[in-house]
């Protein structure tokens, strides 16, 4: 794998404003993820499915299934275990930090 390959396979997920059916299927399921918030394999791409305005796709189920153990493996999803089931999650910041920093604890240079 060169540097090129890495950075494209390792670079972070791009959540697009709206669903496009002509955008890439990393696209179009990085939205199905962030609309639903979280969700197994199954319900991500029968959402992503409902998005397509289609019953089913078994082709486009599978290719979603693998993209998301993909990024699994890549770090690029947060994946939280519950009763034996893989729930996928976006890695994001939902909630406004509440702490405060003190100047006078901060290292010299840092300020």
């Amino acid at each position: 794998m060169n540097d090129q390959q890495f950075r494209e396979e390792h670079k972070p997920l791009h959540v697009p404003a709206h669903f496009d059916n002509s955008a890439a299927l990393r696209e179009q399921l990085a939205f199905a993820l962030a609309d639903i918030g979280e969700g197994n394999a199954d319900e991500i791409a029968a959402h992503l499915l409902a998005l397509h305005q289609k019953e089913s796709d078994e082709a486009l189920t599978n290719e979603a299934k693998a993209l998301l153990a993909q990024w699994d493996k890549n770090g690029l999803v947060t994946v939280n275990t519950d009763n034996g089931e893989t729930r996928y999650n976006l890695h994001k910041i939902t909630e406004a930090n509440s702490g405060s920093v003190n100047p006078r604890l901060l290292a010299p240079g840092l300020d």
